[in-house]
C-alpha cells in the first residue's frame, strides 16, 4: 500500500516547535518572494515564504528572532519530523 501524507496548511498565528532545540516560533505573515517580477513574459512560479518569530533562550539577540522560511521548506520539515505544528484555532 502507498503511504499517506497529511496535507499541511499554514496560517498566521500557527506555532512551530523545533524538536531538536526546543525553540518555538509563531508564523507572523506569509510573503510572496516574487511579488513584482521584472516582466510578465517570464512565467515565475509563486513561491511563498513565512516570517517566523522565534523565542527561546538560545536566541539572545532580537535580530535573529525573525527568520524567513519558504512554505514548501516548512511543510517538508513538518513532514520529516523536524518541526511540530500547532494550529492556531
Amino acid at each position: 500500500m502507498g503511504s499517506y501524507i497529511a496535507v499541511v496548511s499554514l496560517e498566521t498565528g500557527d506555532i512551530v516547535v523545533d524538536l531538536h532545540t526546543k525553540e518555538s516560533g509563531v508564523l507572523v505573515r506569509c510573503v510572496s518572494l516574487f511579488e513584482d517580477p521584472p516582466s510578465n513574459k517570464d512565467n515565475y512560479p509563486n513561491i511563498n515564504a513565512w516570517e517566523i518569530l522565534w523565542s527561546g533562550s538560545s536566541l539572545l539577540s532580537s535580530a535573529g528572532r525573525i527568520q524567513l522560511y519558504t512554505e514548501e521548506g516548512l511543510i517538508n520539515m513538518i513532514h520529516e519530523g523536524l518541526l511540530r505544528l500547532y494550529k492556531n484555532n
